[in-house]
């Protein structure tokens, strides 16, 4: 019953305003004092945004997802956690097919790389690019790509033991 005796005076309060204006519309007087729309429309602006982005920044929080979503991340290996072993047989296999029968790796720069990546963490490395650039140029020219397979899987897989594991299997690049 409120509601009703609510949208009644509204509806009574819209009319009076609307009598009101056709009123002073029909005796044209000035106004005594003059409000600017910027000085009201601009603080509105601005509170509307802050309060929206106020509670954007809520819902967010309060989403158990949000929580969820950061102990899954938080699933990633860093450096006090191992990594999955990989089955070297399979990645030999993968590699040989992508890259030819002639394919290798540098044992020594795949290691490197790895413990490095491992040492410093997934989220705090970046590789020395002028270093692996100088020893890329450097690197015989049938070898090249080798050399980047080399420095490339160390540093992403991070394992030291598959890159031994590779060499072991005949992969090592002389």
């Amino acid at each position: 019953m409120k509601l009703w005796t609510t949208l009644a005076l509204c509806g009574v309060a819209v009319q009076l305003s609307l009598l009101a204006v056709d009123v002073s519309e029909a005796r044209p007087q000035e106004a005594p004092f003059e409000l600017p729309v910027q000085l009201i429309g601009f603080p509105v602006i601005i509170m509307a945004v802050r309060v929206s982005n106020f509670v954007k920044k809520l819902a967010y929080s309060l989403n158990p997802s949000t929580y969820r979503s950061r102990t899954r991340r938080g699933a990633i290996a860093g450096p006090e956690q191992d990594v999955p072993d990989l089955d070297p047989a399979a990645v030999e296999k993968r590699l040989v097919r992508e890259m030819g029968e002639s394919v290798c790796v540098y044992e020594h720069v795949c290691r490197d790389y790895a413990e490095r990546a491992r040492l410093l963490g997934a989220r705090n490395h970046a590789l020395d690019w002028p270093k692996l650039i100088s020893n890329y140029n450097a690197s015989p020219e049938s070898r090249k790509q080798f050399y980047l397979l080399s420095v490339f899987l160390g540093d992403i897989v991070g394992s030291p033991n598959l890159c031994h594991q590779l060499a072991k299997r005949g992969r090592a690049c002389k």
